[in-house]
């Protein structure tokens, strides 16, 4: 038998272990302390302040980048 090393776990056809974006914990998915989503993926987390953090910007936490300067006036 071989062992699998690898985080994803497909045995009931999906994936249900996660890495929270805020803290790098990794997480079931089926336990999690909770889940927002944002640009259509779900992302889950260890801990309510985790989600918070991850509410308030999560741009920052995912790493889309930023715009630089000031807000541009149409």
């Amino acid at each position: 038998m071989e062992e699998s090393w690898g985080l994803e776990d497909y045995s009931r056809g999906v994936k249900t272990i996660s890495v929270d974006p805020v803290c790098g914990k990794v997480i079931n998915e089926a336990t999690a302390a909770g889940h927002a989503e944002f640009a259509g993926q779900y992302y889950y987390f260890c801990s309510r302040d985790c989600k918070v953090a991850f509410e308030e910007e999560p741009a920052h936490y995912i790493g889309i980048p930023h715009p630089v300067g000031p807000p541009s006036r149409h």
